[in-house]
């Protein structure tokens, strides 16, 4: 049973530990016990850091390409973007969608190798769950000595399986964070600008 993993790096940003703790997560099946499934996927993709990490640090493209198999088939990145962005999601086509999820998602893990080689000596620990909001948070510790973070996992039952549809970092949650931030590019922009925005600066460091 995973108690505690000790990973390479120091303390994030609060973006950099949301988008840390998004890239914890992936389930395979909805029935098992929620926090067991956390328990167990938190370990495999820490283990990806620690056999990969120096070859992974510094390399966007290749953190997503390493995590996104593992990540992406279990975040419920629809109902994230519908929550973010609102009456705009709901204008938009499915394209339009579509390519706001792709970029959003290359975004989140180029945040979060951005704050990967920061991190050092940090213990992950597993703690409770429970019923929320129709769903079920199963809570994790992040850090190391006397500075640590609590991190909250809000997951549905969907289908087959369980989804995260929000993570919750020293008491902001990532659904609110990008809200404001999209809310106030969009004050400006069009949706199809906005997304551009992102593509280009995901462009920028290596995507296609």
């Amino acid at each position: 049973m995973l108690q505690a993993v000790r990973v390479t790096g120091g303390r994030k940003t609060l973006v950099g530990l949301v988008v840390g703790a998004l890239a914890l997560w992936g389930v395979a099946q909805a029935k098992p016990d929620p926090r067991a499934l956390v328990e167990r996927v938190t370990q495999e993709v820490l283990e990806v850091f620690e056999e990969r990490g120096e070859e992974l640090a510094g390399d966007p493209v290749a953190i997503y390409e390493a995590l996104a198999p593992i990540v992406e088939p279990h975040i419920d990145y629809d109902r994230i973007g519908a929550r973010i962005l609102g009456p705009h999601w709901r204008d938009a086509d499915d394209a339009t969608r579509e390519r706001f999820v792709q970029e959003f998602q290359r975004s989140l893990l180029r945040t979060y190798a951005s704050s990967m080689e920061e991190y050092q000596g940090v213990d992950v620990r597993i703690l409770g769950s429970r019923q929320r909001d129709g769903g079920v948070q199963v809570g994790m510790e992040v850090g190391a000595g006397d500075s640590r973070a609590r991190v909250l996992y809000r997951l549905e039952a969907q289908d087959d399986a369980w989804k995260l549809v929000d993570v919750t970092a020293e008491g902001v949650s990532l659904i609110h964070n990008y809200r404001e931030d999209f809310r106030a590019r969009l004050r400006d922009h069009t949706l199809e600008e906005v997304i551009e925005q992102m593509a280009e600066r995901n462009r920028e460091i290596g995507f296609e």
